[in-house]
């Protein structure tokens, strides 16, 4: 009978347990699938919107030609046309942009709010360059480079994975229960529906939501997933972007700049002069050879003779040294293949690439580097800087 009645308050604990993670959940859930009920009907309208624009261009266009068929003016007719083209396109962007704002903003409805560039007041250019060969970790850490990171990830609509990182630091330091379950609340209402989490990660926290005191360890996996995808992904770009390369320039002095007259090492090894040496090779056709320099770099600095050099390896392998590939890079007879049989065998390291560079430093300094040094594209910035 004992064991009888002990089954029976067993069962009936586990009950009231699971009773209450279905109302903590219930509490959570729901205003989750609110925001997301509205974001479909936002994305709904915004097709209707394209529908009735794609058909007022297919009736325009079946007025024009019958006008053509009557004899009417053959280039009043393609004037009009091109007008209903652009109209249309004008259309087709602004619906575009109204569902990516339903699907990123937090509000849905309501405009992103962008957050302020940092000022250049009191920062000196060797600080904010060291950015790009330091760590996330370290950027963030520096007040003004966490703020223009910030802005850089407002720009691209991931600014919610810094906005998560910065929540959790909070959240840690929690010490009411109840605080704890706001925080999870406003988790899933703000974070949950734009960071992308694997499903494990997100098991956990819902498992977490539904205890009394929730343990900020279930956050965890989380944490690191979005870590991962800031520092391997977001970061990586932020160091290429217009936010950066325009706060660089603003606070570096021009003797850098007149270096880059005399040594082409200079030029190549500085963010803003690699910017415009880009940008300059870009008009010319000769783009490849400086991004596959870029890639090697960065190839670099993976911790050596592991999978994830192995995989970048690839990486840069299948997009410049592939025949035919958009990005090709010409090399010497026989480098490419001594390459490609490293690669096969996995027997690479930090010096794989080694030759190709230099082959092709030697093929940016023999022409390209000379008439970047006569463009305007470098002139114009030698005026701008102090």
């Amino acid at each position: 009978m004992w064991r009888s009645f002990k089954g029976e308050l067993s069962i009936e604990s586990n009950s009231i347990a699971l009773s209450a993670q279905e109302n903590i959940l219930s509490d959570v859930l729901p205003k989750k699938q609110s925001i997301t009920t509205d974001n479909v009907g936002i994305v709904e309208q915004n097709e209707e919107k394209q529908e009735e624009a794609e058909a007022n261009l297919i009736e325009n266009s079946t007025v024009l030609q019958q006008e053509t068929k009557t004899g009417s003016n053959k280039s009043k007719v393609k004037k009009i046309d091109r007008e209903v083209k652009q109209t249309t396109q004008t259309q087709r962007k602004s619906i575009s942009q109204n569902m990516a704002a339903s699907i990123f903003d937090f509000n849905s409805k309501v405009n992103r709010h962008a957050p302020e560039l940092p000022s250049t007041d009191g920062i000196e250019y060797p600080r904010a360059a060291a950015w790009a060969s330091e760590s996330l970790n370290n950027v963030l850490k520096d007040e003004k480079g966490r703020q223009l990171f910030r802005v850089f990830l407002h720009d691209s609509l991931a600014e919610e994975n810094l906005s998560f990182i910065e929540s959790y630091e909070k959240f840690k330091h929690m010490t009411s229960p109840a605080d704890k379950k706001q925080y999870i609340q406003e988790f899933f209402e703000k974070y949950s529906p734009y960071v992308n989490l694997s499903s494990v990660a997100l098991q956990k926290i819902k498992e977490t939501a539904a205890e009394d005191d929730p343990n900020p360890t279930a956050f965890l996996p989380a944490v690191k997933e979005v870590n991962r995808l800031l520092e391997n992904d977001q970061f990586p770009r932020f160091k290429r972007s217009d936010v950066y390369i325009n706060f660089l320039e603003k606070v570096m002095p021009r003797s850098y700049a007149d270096k880059w007259a005399t040594s082409f090492e200079a030029l190549v090894g500085n963010q803003v002069g690699r910017y415009y040496f880009r940008y300059f090779l870009r008009n010319i056709h000769a783009e490849e050879n400086l991004r596959f320099w870029e890639a090697v770099i960065e190839y670099k600095q993976t911790k050596n003779k592991s999978t994830a050099m192995l995989n970048m390896g690839r990486n840069i392998q299948k997009q410049y040294l592939v025949e035919g590939t958009t990005n090709e890079i010409f090399l010497p007879f026989g480098l490419r293949q001594v390459i490609d049989n490293r690669i096969e065998t996995k027997d690479v390291d930090s010096t794989l690439f080694d030759e190709a560079v230099k082959h092709v430093e030697q093929v940016l300094k023999n022409d390209p580097y000379v008439r970047f040094l006569q463009s305007t594209e470098y002139n114009d910035l030698l005026v701008k800087l102090k």
